[in-house]
Formats: structure tokens, sequence, C-alpha cells
């Protein structure tokens, strides 16, 4: 289980639209990016929104979580922000 937390603040009153992008590698090394929608909402002056989200890490039947180095990273209209890395351990 994934679970991360961001605030976002701003000086005048701005509409967001807020995306969580998760990067990795394939079972066969290529690079990987998928993005999640996270939320749409006004971030007002003084007034922080504060976002949160646990996000189940599982394989599908087209996707394939391997172990290994992977990264998280917000997305505000448009504008990626710097990832945070962690790491998927085996079970």
């Amino acid at each position: 289980m994934l679970s991360f937390s961001a605030a976002l603040t701003a000086t005048v009153a701005v509409p967001v639209h807020v995306m969580f992008v998760i990067s990795s590698t394939t079972p066969t090394g290529k690079p990987r990016e998928k993005v999640y929608f996270l939320n749409r909402n006004t971030v007002r002056p003084g007034q922080p929104l504060l976002l949160a989200k646990p996000h189940k890490l599982r394989s599908t039947a087209t996707t394939k979580i391997t172990p290994g180095p992977h990264a998280v990273a917000i997305q505000v209209n448009g504008r990626r922000f710097p990832a945070a890395p962690f790491t998927v351990v085996a079970a």
C-alpha cells in the first residue's frame, strides 16, 4: 500500500486539477508511467488544500508490479512537481 499527502497553497484563488503519477519499470526494464486523477478544486489564499491518498499497488491483467525502485509525483494543472522515490519489496 502506497500512502502520500500534499498541501497546495496559492497567493490568489485558482482552480486546480490534481493528478498523481507513479513511475516504475516493466519486468523487461522499460520505463513506465501511470497517471491517476486525485482532485479537482479551488485553492484559496491562506487556506491550504490538503490532499491525502492511500493507493493499492497490485498487478492486473495488463500490468505487473515488479519489486524495485518506483517514484510518485504530484501534477497540478499539467505541471509536474519533483518525484518522491520509494521501493517496492517482494511479498
